[in-house]
């Protein structure tokens, strides 16, 4: 499928796409008979992954090793560095826990004055 259909059904821009390809997050899909970039379902599963990693505070070049391991069916080193971001994730939960509650009790004292 082309680009194009990529970005509608990942909600990435062509630009992101273009630039993931390039940092090395993605591999470079092969191309069809007209040179058009022609991507694979599985594609689409890594751009979703990457940007939902992305999303979350993974670093790019966290990414980067992470999807290496992956198209290198390298399990125990996807593995690793999932748990490392879990835990970094659990740990900004934690934090964002605390904002809310404080912001909320905050909230309840102004509206009480």
């Amino acid at each position: 499928m082309k680009i194009g259909i990529v970005s509608e059904q990942t909600g990435l821009g062509i630009h992101t796409i273009r630039y993931y390809e390039k940092q090395g997050l993605i591999k470079k899909p092969e191309k069809d008979e007209s040179g058009h970039r022609a991507y694979k379902p599985r594609d689409i599963e890594v751009l979703d992954w990457v940007s939902c990693m992305k999303n979350s505070g993974m670093s790019l070049n966290k990414i980067k090793e992470y999807t290496k391991a992956f198209y290198a069916d390298d399990c125990t080193t996807c593995a690793t560095l999932l748990e490392e971001h879990l835990k970094h994730l659990l740990a900004r939960g934690k934090k964002t826990d605390h904002y809310i509650e404080v912001t909320k009790s905050k909230i309840i004292r102004f509206k009480s004055s």
